[in-house]
């Protein structure tokens, strides 16, 4: 019975000490594939982005609205945490409402609210990717 408490310690310690990497490192590395265009993203070390994780891999058909960005509604929702922002950059994955997932594509000013789920990292090709695909994005966890 010591010997299991001792290796489920040791086991509590280093899961608590790679979670502790990741967010020092800024959050979870995913993988956005898009067609043949592969994206890298940064998720937030948010209750929002932590519950997004547990749904990976996943492959959302994504609308496109505005000219700006491609969202889905997903079937569950993720924790809010949302505020106000002024301005939105390309790139940003944020979740609008509690169950809302948008991919921004170009950079604008907003007063909508929003929770960050993320970032993508190099956005250079994201629109035509976005739009050559119909808006399929297949999200996964990186495996680097």
């Amino acid at each position: 019975m010591k010997n299991l408490i001792l290796v489920l310690s040791v086991l509590l310690c280093l899961v608590s000490v790679a979670a502790a990497q990741a967010a020092e490192r800024g959050g979870i590395n995913i993988t956005l594939s898009m067609g043949k265009k592969i994206f890298q993203a940064k998720l937030d070390d948010n209750a929002a982005a932590r519950a997004f994780i547990k749904l990976l891999p996943v492959t959302l058909d994504m609308s496109e609205l505005n000219g700006n960005e491609y969202y889905k509604y997903l079937d569950n929702s993720l924790p809010v945490k949302s505020s106000k922002t002024s301005a939105i950059n390309a790139g940003d994955i944020k979740l609008y409402g509690s169950d809302c997932v948008v991919i921004f594509y170009k950079s604008f000013t907003t007063s909508y609210s929003y929770t960050p789920l993320g970032k993508i990292i190099n956005v250079n090709g994201l629109e035509d990717a976005l739009k050559s695909c119909g808006g399929k994005v297949t999200l996964s966890l990186d495996k680097n």
